[in-house]
């Protein structure tokens, strides 16, 4: 029976290491149905999206979320950006910063994204 409970405790414990974990975008856009963008993303440790972006004094996930309305899910299986209107765009970086700096590309290139980006480097006149 000890045996038993050790392997079930031993799946839970394993099954909830695999599971993702969403940070929320930090702001909606009301004119889709789908109201924010989601980044999947094989990174499973959210402080690597603590580092600060560029020159600013913003942190890597404080610009997707905040500024590119974009829902983190740490621990997928791949990187991926799926857009407020389901568009899937697989995403070829790796890393924390390398991911932000190619969301940030697909987005300034989307129709509302544009926008976005536009409002972005304004507030923030030190990126390129």
């Amino acid at each position: 029976m000890r045996y038993i409970i050790l392997i079930v405790s031993l799946q839970l414990s394993l099954n909830s290491f695999s599971q993702e974990t969403e940070l929320p975008a930090l702001r909606l856009n009301d004119n889709f149905s789908k109201k924010y963008r989601v980044l999947n993303t094989t990174i499973s440790d959210e402080s690597l999206f603590q580092e600060y972006y560029s020159d600013t004094n913003l942190t890597l996930d404080y610009v997707i979320r905040y500024h590119f309305y974009t829902s983190i899910n740490l621990n997928s299986n791949q990187n991926q950006l799926i857009s407020m209107d389901g568009t899937k765009f697989n995403l070829l970086s790796i890393n924390a910063k390398d991911l932000t700096d190619e969301i940030i590309s697909l987005v300034s290139k989307m129709y509302v994204g544009r926008k976005e980006f536009t409002e972005f480097k304004e507030l923030n006149e030190k990126i390129d």
